[in-house]
């Protein structure tokens, strides 16, 4: 049993998430749509483009097989649209739903942007590429490259095209078979207007926020809200598209801030001298076991074989779509928690309970949290005195997210840092909260010689 398949298993989610770049590749279908624009770049381009897709394992069908008895595209399948069409033409319109066809537009050329761009100019090309054309990863071919971009900010330089399977399968398969969607929010157990952080003692650590946005807003890491309003469509219904897909919210933002609440994690059992109702238990089909309203997992960390106690996760998080560098205190910041089981959202008492929508990032979130207080508790039964699950016991951990890479130049001492051999898939996916999760494991064994002043991990 695998160590993901516990935590989608209380993340609900589907385990059979394709983990690795050539799982990925065979459980994906595509479809070229009918060009819109034909050139001898673009159609050489996506000839060894299917070729390639066919040979690293993906179903490429006809586009006549793949449309259901309505004429639309069925769920599921990715589609490559070659050249920008005509509003009435795009693949847009012909998909099932927003969420379960992802679009690829093949663009010859080049990404406009603006000479030696900041993340944030980049961000707002590539969206505003998304926006007009209404795909969800836009491929630029060049006479001597191609280019993958993303709604997150990423751009991918690829080298030359007629041998690309290597940036096919590594690269751009990733991008597609994971799939950027939030929470449904029908998943979600709401609580509206009922957290009030000065009534709960939460006022140090809403300060911690202020100030940390503040930071960001400093030191230009966080990419800036996107609003839907300042984008460029070609018409009504392609705004209403885009708020649409993204569960109507006012706009985008890259990144999240977190405080994980104290826990009173327990130490794990050596199985050892676990009782019986552990040692017994079918850990091979079923990674977690209830027992008296408690639940408890099973590790393999540190050469040794652990249960874990499972509690409840709470923390405090930014509100989806705010402005994560110019917080309102009374209306940007809620209670998110994993609570007997369901993904649990506390709304603001000032705040718009409508605006409270899950985060892209919700799974990735409660996935960190869950590691820390499995690696907390392995820890603690190592050395009652270590630094990590005292800290987690006390005052909680601190969580942040956004998007750049640690400089190795400048380690930060008892922090373990992991994820390099993951596909680049993007951070709001399950892939992502799994290897979030499976990290947070992983970082224990490569700390194992210094746990006693382990303090976290960086993914």
């Amino acid at each position: 049993m695998r160590e993901s398949d516990l935590i989608f298993q209380l993340l609900d989610i589907s385990k059979n998430v394709p983990l690795t770049e050539i799982d990925m590749a065979e459980s994906m279908a595509v479809t070229f749509h009918p060009e819109h624009q034909r050139t001898e770049r673009l159609d050489t381009f996506a000839q060894n483009l299917k070729t390639n897709l066919i040979n690293i394992g993906v179903e490429v069908l006809p586009f006549k097989d793949a449309l259901n008895e309505n004429g639309k595209i069925r769920p599921g399948i990715v589609i490559f649209e070659q050249g920008e069409g005509k509003d009435k033409d795009l693949a847009i319109k012909k998909v099932s739903t927003l969420y379960d066809n992802p679009i690829v537009g093949i663009l010859e050329g080049e990404l406009q942007i603006p000479d030696q761009p900041n993340l944030q100019e980049t961000l707002n090309s590539i969206v505003s590429v998304l926006a007009w054309n209404l795909v969800h990863v836009p491929l630029f071919v060049q006479k001597n490259g191609w280019t993958i971009c993303t709604m997150n900010g990423s751009v991918i330089k690829c080298k030359n095209w007629m041998s690309s399977a290597n940036d096919v399968l590594h690269s751009l398969v990733p991008k597609l078979s994971a799939q950027v969607v939030p929470p449904k929010r029908e998943k979600i157990v709401y609580r509206n207007n009922k957290f009030d952080a000065q009534k709960e003692g939460y006022n140090t650590f809403i300060e911690d926020f202020m100030s940390a946005a503040k930071i960001w807003r400093d030191n230009g890491l966080m990419l800036a809200h996107t609003s839907i309003d300042d984008l460029t469509y070609r018409n009504r219904f392609y705004k209403r598209v885009v708020s649409q897909f993204l569960d109507q919210r006012t706009g985008m933002s890259y990144g999240f801030m977190v405080k994980q609440l104290p826990v009173d994690v327990e130490p794990a059992i050596e199985k050892s001298s676990a009782p019986d109702f552990l040692k017994s238990h079918d850990w091979d089909h079923n990674p977690m076991v209830e027992f008296n309203d408690d639940f408890y997992a099973k590790f393999h960390r540190l050469d040794t074989e652990w249960f874990v106690k499972i509690p409840d996760v709470w923390l405090l998080s930014t509100r989806s779509g705010c402005n994560k560098t110019n917080l309102n205190p009374r209306k940007d910041i809620l209670k998110l928690g994993l609570h007997k089981g369901n993904i649990t959202i506390e709304t603001p008492v000032d705040g718009a309970s409508e605006t409270c929508r899950p985060s892209y990032d919700t799974y990735a979130i409660i996935a960190h949290a869950l590691g820390n207080i499995i690696a907390a508790s392995i820890i603690l039964a190592t050395d009652s005195n270590s630094e990590f699950p005292t800290i987690l016991k006390k005052n909680g951990l601190s969580i942040s997210h956004w998007h750049g890479y640690p400089n190795k130049e400048y380690p930060l001492s008892g922090y373990a840092i992991h994820g390099e051999e993951n596909p680049p898939v993007s951070c709001s996916t399950p892939q992502s909260a799994a290897y979030a999760f499976m990290g947070k494991l992983k970082s224990l064994d490569l700390s194992k010689h210094s746990l006693k002043k382990y303090r976290g991990d960086i993914h």
